[in-house]
């Protein structure tokens, strides 16, 4: 927005992590009162984010009837694209369903290889205008459409308590989003959805409109969400097999489809959509090539 206002002519946005360190994560600390929305989850078990999403898990399984093989789909996808990647890190470390299966579990139903890493990193994007980037030595990656919103009645991660806790921020995000855009979701040719847990990918599915309600399980099938699939998702490894900044990956490797320089290119990718997460106020934007 500022430089689209004119308020400046080259941005730098940028996200940098240090977390491989297990005393670097916030719940390693143990606090001897808890307050405010958290006292109402947190004595009672859900102390992690993986603790409250695995209740929206539950709850998905039990009214659509996704299974463990639907999780299983997002992180082999995830995994695989990320076995291509040079930068990622598990580059070196394929993962077969079996390994997935027998995986032990953070919090029933979501097992180990349902969570995104814990990483260090850093990346950053530079945004400026179309017309000097057309001047550029790399081909310009186009903002064409963006939205952030969150529904009524949500509560951060514990969206437990409203009318229907499954229709989370990407369904609001989504009709904004889509109703900005000259496209719609049949037209976007690779996705990066914020994949902190592989249930969210299954939300995000459905939420931004790429299949009903209850049928991104299936929709996932059949290497789905792979390159040559119906959708291929998080094209990088992304957070669970790349590294997790709260999602800035996504968005370079976004900005890598359109380009056409993915390691895991999609062919005449020229649409590109990236989200941030669900289960949390969210955004999403749609990203274009020169295509």
């Amino acid at each position: 927005m500022a430089v689209a206002t004119g308020q400046c002519d080259v941005a730098v946005a940028w996200r940098s992590r240090k977390r491989g360190a297990a005393s670097s994560r916030p719940w390693a600390g143990v606090s001897s009162r808890v307050g405010g929305n958290n006292q109402w989850t947190r004595p009672f078990g859900l102390l992690r984010p993986v603790d409250e999403i695995a209740m929206l898990t539950r709850r998905y399984c039990h009214d659509y009837g996704a299974t463990r093989d639907h999780l299983a789909n997002v992180a082999l996808a995830a995994r695989a694209h990320a076995n291509n990647n040079p930068a990622a890190i598990m580059r070196d470390k394929p993962l077969t369903r079996e390994q997935y299966l027998e995986a032990r579990w953070i919090s029933e139903p979501l097992c180990l290889f349902d969570n995104c890493l814990e990483t260090d990193g850093a990346c950053a994007v530079v945004i400026t205008r179309s017309d000097r980037a057309r001047d550029l030595a790399n081909p310009p990656a186009y903002v064409h459409a963006w939205a952030q919103s969150i529904p009524r009645q949500h509560q951060t991660m514990t969206n437990f308590f409203c009318d229907d806790p499954l229709e989370g921020p990407a369904w609001a995000c989504a009709a904004k989003l889509w109703d900005l855009a000259e496209i719609g979701p049949a037209e976007v040719d690779v996705a990066q959805l914020y994949d902190a847990f592989s249930p969210l990918i299954l939300l995000s599915l459905e939420g931004y409109g790429f299949c009903a309600r209850g049928e991104a399980g299936p929709f996932s099938d059949g290497d789905g969400l792979r390159v040559g699939g119906r959708l291929p998702t998080n094209t990088s490894g992304a957070g669970m097999s790349e590294a997790y900044l709260h999602g800035f990956n996504l968005i370079t490797e976004a900005v890598r489809q359109v380009r056409g320089t993915s390691t895991n290119q999609v062919d005449g990718a020229n649409w590109s959509l990236v989200t941030s997460g669900e289960g949390v106020p969210t955004g999403a934007m749609i990203l274009r090539g020169e295509g």
